[in-house]
C-alpha cells in the first residue's frame, strides 16, 4: 500500500517527466480529458490528467496503469523508478524524500491564525512540483528531526576562527555583537585569545552545527581554531541553511552553508555571490524606493574562500533583516509558500480570507500587490528578480494584502547592462571579486533581455502561480483562463512603458522556461518551449501528439 507522501512523490515525478519532455510519451486529448502514455519495453504506463496553464501537467495518479510484459503491475515508486530506469542517485533522493515526508507532523487545525515564525515550522509541504522536495541527502532521519524546520527543534552555534587571508568579510562591524549578543562575542574573543598570539589575524565565523561534522577536519588543515558551540538557540525557517532567534524580532536572520544536496542542488555558498550580496542589497534598497516593496536587505556577510578549495563557499555567513523588524503590530506576514495549499480537511489555506473579503477581491488584490513592484522593477528599472515563493513574503491587515517583501537575492538577480533604467548605479562587481571580470550569463549580468523574462515568468508565474490557479480550479471550479486573464488585465493597468513592455516580449505565443529535474536525469537538456497563456488560448477537441 502506498503512503499519501510516496503517491504524491510518484505524482510530482511523472509530472515533471512529461512536463520537462524528458522522455518520449504520447499525449490524447479527447472531450476535455487528457491521456499520457509511455511505451518503454518491457513496460508501459498510462495515466490521465491535463495541460493547465503554460503548459503545467496535472495528473490523477491513482489511475496510473503499469504493465510488464503484458502482466500488470502495482504503480510503486520502485515500480516507476524501474520503469525509467532511474539511476540510483535519484532513486536515493526520491526514497529519502518519502521518508523524510512521512516523518513530518500533521496540522489538523487550519494554519491561517499562525504567527510568521510559526508558519515556518508548520508550513511542512516543502517545494510543489520537484519530486525530490525533501531528499536533503546527507540528514540522516535524526538530523532530519534536529535541523528540519518541521519539527521546530532549537540548537546552538558552532563557531570558529579562520585566518582573515581565506575569509571575505562584509560590513561586519558591530554585526556578531548584533546577531550573538554581546557576552557571546566577548566569550569567543576571549577563547580566540587565548589560543593564537594574534587574535587579529583571525576571524570569527559561525557554522551550522551539522556542518562543523562535515568541516572540522578541513578547518584544522587551514588553520582554523575550533571555539566550540555558544550563543543563544536558533530554529530553521523552510529553507533549512536560514536560521532564526525565535520571539527576537531585531534580530538578523543568517543563512549559513550546508554540504546537503536538496531539489537540484548541493545548498553551500557560491563564493563571489556572498561577497557581493551587501552591495548588491543596496542597489536593489535605491532602486525600490518608489515601489511598494520592503527589501529584506543581506546587508553583511562573510565566506571562506582556500587555494585548494576544499572550505570555498562551506563556511560563511549572510545577514539579513528580520522579516518581523519591517512589520506593524497590526500587520501579519505569510510566505508565499502558504498560498497553494489545503488544510488537511482539504479547503484552502485561503479560505477564511475568501469568506472576509470575497474570492475575486482578494485574489485581486494579492495579485496586484505582487505584480506591481517585481514587474515594475524589471521593466522600468531592467532588474529581474526571483521572486518566488519562497522568496517573496506578504504582508497582511486583517488578511487583507497591503504589501510584498521581497528576500534572498544574492544568486537570484539578473540585469542586462543595455536595459537598465540607470546603468551608472550599477555595482562594480568586477572591484569585488576577479570572478565577475570574466563572463556574462553566469552571475548577475546576462547579454539577452530574454534571460530577465524568463527569470521572473519562471518563478512568478510557471512554478508559483500556476500552482494557485490549479488549486482553485480544483477547489473553487474558477478556470484558470479566468486567473490568467486577471493576471493580464492587471499588468496592462500597470501602464509601464511601452518600448521596455516590448523589448521583454511578455505576450510571446511561447516561452522558454527551465527544466528543474531534467538534470536529474542523464541529459544536458537546461529549458524547454511551452505555451504561453497570456498571450495564447488552450487548444480545445479530440488531439493526439507523439513527444519525443
Amino acid at each position: 500500500m502506498r503512503t499519501t507522501n510516496e503517491r504524491r512523490v510518484c505524482k510530482q515525478l511523472l509530472e515533471a517527466i512529461l512536463f520537462e519532455r524528458i522522455e518520449p510519451f504520447i499525449e490524447h486529448r479527447r472531450q476535455g480529458q487528457t491521456t499520457f502514455r509511455f511505451v518503454r519495453p518491457p513496460y508501459e504506463l498510462t495515466v490521465d490528467g491535463r495541460r493547465g496553464a503554460f503548459d503545467r501537467v496535472w495528473l490523477d495518479i491513482e489511475t496510473v496503469v503499469l504493465t510488464r510484459g503484458n502482466h500488470e503491475q502495482s504503480s510503486t515508486l520502485e515500480h516507476i523508478m524501474d520503469c525509467f530506469q532511474l539511476a540510483e542517485p535519484l532513486r536515493l533522493e526520491l526514497r529519502q524524500t518519502v521518508q523524510f515526508a512521512d516523518a513530518c507532523p500533521t496540522f489538523p487545525e487550519p494554519r491561517t491564525h499562525l504567527s510568521y515564525e510559526q508558519l515556518e515550522q508548520a508550513l511542512v509541504e516543502g517545494h510543489p512540483y520537484h519530486p525530490c522536495f525533501k531528499s536533503r541527502i546527507g540528514f540522516s532521519r535524526d538530523d532530519h528531526s534536529r535541523y528540519g524546520p518541521e519539527a521546530g527543534q532549537r540548537f546552538r552555534l558552532h563557531f570558529v576562527a579562520l585566518p582573515v587571508s581565506i575569509v571575505h568579510q562584509q560590513r561586519m562591524d558591530g554585526v556578531m555583537e548584533q546577531t550573538f549578543g554581546h557576552e557571546t562575542y566577548l566569550r569567543l574573543q576571549e577563547k580566540l585569545s587565548s589560543a593564537v598570539d594574534d587574535p587579529t589575524g583571525y576571524h570569527v565565523l559561525p557554522v551550522h552545527p551539522w556542518q562543523w561534522q562535515h568541516v572540522e577536519a578541513d578547518v584544522r588543515t587551514s588553520g582554523g581554531i575550533d571555539l566550540g558551540e555558544a550563543g543563544p538557540l536558533f530554529q530553521a525557517t523552510q529553507s533549512i541553511r536560514t536560521v532564526f532567534q525565535p520571539d527576537a524580532p531585531t534580530v538578523p536572520h543568517i543563512k549559513l552553508p550546508l554540504d546537503l544536496m536538496q531539489t537540484s542542488s548541493r545548498r553551500t555558498f557560491t563564493v563571489p555571490n556572498i561577497v557581493a550580496a551587501p552591495v548588491l542589497s543596496d542597489w536593489l534598497v535605491d532602486r525600490t524606493q518608489k515601489l511598494p516593496v520592503t527589501v529584506l536587505r543581506e546587508f553583511a556577510s562573510q565566506v571562506v574562500e582556500t587555494t585548494d578549495g576544499n572550505l570555498s563557499g562551506r563556511i560563511g555567513c549572510l545577514y539579513r533583516d528580520n522579516v518581523l523588524a519591517a512589520v506593524s503590530p497590526d500587520e501579519t506576514v505569510i510566505p508565499l509558500t502558504a498560498l497553494a495549499l489545503r488544510e488537511e480537511n482539504e479547503t484552502l489555506f485561503l479560505e477564511p480570507w475568501f469568506k472576509s473579503y470575497g474570492r475575486e477581491r482578494w485574489l485581486k488584490q494579492f495579485l496586484t500587490v505582487y505584480l506591481k513592484p517585481v514587474f515594475r522593477l524589471l521593466i522600468e528599472e531592467g532588474i529581474a528578480v526571483e521572486a518566488h515563493a519562497q522568496n517573496a513574503l506578504l504582508v497582511l491587515k486583517d488578511g487583507w494584502p497591503t504589501r510584498l517583501m521581497l528576500r534572498d537575492f544574492h544568486d537570484s538577480v539578473e540585469f542586462v547592462r543595455s536595459f537598465v533604467r540607470r546603468p551608472e548605479k550599477i555595482p562594480t562587481f568586477d572591484t569585488l571579486h576577479p570572478a565577475f571580470r570574466s563572463t556574462t550569463n553566469l552571475y548577475y549580468e546576462m547579454d539577452q533581455v530574454e534571460a530577465l523574462r524568463e527569470l521572473v515568468v519562471d518563478t512568478v508565474f510557471v512554478f508559483h502561480l500556476t500552482e494557485l490557479s490549479h488549486q482553485l480550479k480544483e477547489t473553487h471550479q474558477l478556470d484558470e483562463t479566468t486567473f490568467f486573464n486577471w493576471t493580464a488585465d492587471i499588468l496592462a493597468g500597470l501602464n509601464l512603458p511601452p518600448a521596455r513592455l516590448e523589448a521583454l516580449q511578455l505576450d510571446t505565443p511561447t516561452v522558454y522556461t527551465e527544466s528543474l529535474v531534467a538534470r536529474k536525469f542523464n541529459t544536458t537538456q537546461c529549458r524547454h518551449l511551452i505555451r504561453n497563456p497570456l498571450q495564447s488560448q488552450t487548444p480545445k477537441g479530440s488531439e493526439t501528439h507523439v513527444i519525443h
